[in-house]
């Protein structure tokens, strides 16, 4: 046998004559965790059982503590006292293993490295009356706390009578993960942050109103702090339309808001919002959205008043109640719409007053539509407004062959609009053809090759 071969088939016998008892005191049902911790460690863990209610050094199970997880006994202590446990030790997992879990009183994290994981659907946390169900906030002011999770719970908050879903203060490398919550007030808040992800997060049937939202991101307030870099990836936001209720809510000192199929269905307000109502030294900036759906929001899909930077491509949206599908206002500069389609808005189905603002390659069908009280023929598929400077129309089409009824004309630019650009766009199929340019032409004012 050749010297390098014997080498190895000597070491591979040793190695596997080490790990072979390892694997032998670990077999069987191993806890979450612990499993993935076994696959690169040959050292066993042994727990006293009488000394501690921890399955294992890493995991905190909640019935351990208290937790009767039968949807009426109040859990609410039991859970809290897992959750204190795993951060006395530095950070663990708070497991809740399949069961109704009824809460009555916020549960506060507020220190590092604490996961809450269930077991998918089988595990439901129940809150019942007026306060936040969940609470991720250090008790040390304006104090980062990191590398917390909520994973694979579904939270029933039909038994809300007021509060949030989740507060979050102060968080850098949050984490909701296959999160499904229904039922509740108000959605999920998260302020002064640094890092946060919701992937695979369901929040629908939400009763709040005015005033309530879905998922709340500001920064900034007062002028003290501010925010950066929240994902948002595979999420469905709304329901049962409850008037008032703003879908995603960006407010403020936020920075780098990126979002991948992010899906608004029945938002009682803006199904997306950015402003600057918190006092912040900075607006909304940075902000991308890939494949954002809207569906029969009651005012605007998108409501961009302040912010900076903001892209868009592949947006679906259709059935604005009362406004325009897109509206762009006077304090937004360098933004963009690149593919999809706006339709079946009650207005115009972009209308433009802001800075610097390019539309792609998008459709414009349906708009001016008088399904929720609107009227035929009354707004154009895009709108140039007056105070506009910057815009570009370029590669769209804006009408429908089947039902031209609709909208009054393809493009229409307001007097006053300077720094523009239409051109290369199919603009038939409306009630009147082409372009309605009450700004003019000249050097800074193109309007051609339309059809």
């Amino acid at each position: 046998m050749h010297p390098t071969i014997l080498f190895l088939s000597l070491l591979t016998s040793l190695v596997m004559a080490r790990v072979a008892p390892a694997q032998a005191q670990t077999a069987g049902p191993q806890p979450v965790g612990l499993a993935r911790a076994a696959q690169t460690s040959s050292t066993t863990v042994t727990m006293d059982s009488s000394a501690s209610p921890l399955s294992h050094p890493l995991e905190f199970n909640v019935t351990a503590y208290g937790a009767r997880a039968n949807g009426t006994s109040d859990d609410t202590g039991a859970i809290q006292k897992a959750v204190n446990a795993a951060q006395a030790a530095g950070g663990g997992i708070v497991a809740f293993p399949a069961g109704r879990y009824k809460t009555t009183a916020t549960v506060r994290i507020s220190s590092n490295g604490v996961a809450l994981v269930g077991v998918g659907g089988g595990s439901v946390l129940a809150p019942v009356g007026n306060f936040d169900t969940l609470v991720y906030q250090s008790f040390t002011p304006a104090t980062h706390i990191y590398y917390n999770r909520l994973s694979d719970i579904v939270i029933d908050e039909n038994g809300k009578t007021g509060g949030r879903l989740l507060v979050g203060g102060y968080n850098a490398q949050f984490i909701s993960e296959r999160l499904v919550a229904y039922g509740g007030w108000s959605g999920m808040s998260f302020d002064n942050f640094n890092n946060v992800t919701l992937f695979q997060t369901r929040i629908t049937d939400y009763r709040g109103g005015a005033g309530a939202h879905y998922v709340r991101l500001t920064g900034g307030i007062g002028g003290v702090g501010r925010s950066d870099v929240c994902s948002l990836t595979r999420v469905v936001f709304g329901g049962a339309l409850s008037l008032g209720m703003r879908g995603i809510d960006v407010d403020g000192f936020v920075h780098t808001v990126n979002g991948s199929s992010v899906h608004c269905v029945n938002i009682g307000g803006e199904a997306l919002h950015t402003r600057n109502t918190v006092g912040a030294p900075e607006v909304p900036s940075f902000i991308t959205m890939d494949d954002f759906e809207s569906d029969f929001a009651q005012l605007e899909a998108v409501r961009l008043d302040l912010g900076a930077r903001i892209f868009f491509t592949n947006s679906q949206i259709h059935g604005s109640r009362t406004r325009a599908g897109i509206y762009v206002a006077g304090g937004v500069k360098s933004c963009s719409f690149t593919g999809g389609f706006v339709s079946g808005s009650q207005q115009a189905g972009i209308a433009i007053a802001g800075r610097d603002v390019t539309v792609t390659g998008m459709n414009f069908l349906l708009n001016s539509s008088n399904q929720f009280g609107g009227a035929l023929g009354v707004y154009p598929g895009i709108l140039v407004g007056g105070s506009s400077r910057g815009t570009v129309v370029t590669g769209c089409r804006s009408g429908s062959a089947d039902n031209p009824a609709f909208q009054s004309w393809g493009c229409q630019v307001d007097t006053g609009a300077d720094d523009f650009v239409v051109t290369g766009n199919n603009l038939r199929n409306n009630v009147n053809s082409g372009v309605i340019n009450g700004a003019g032409t000249g050097p800074t004012r193109l309007v051609a090759n339309n059809i």
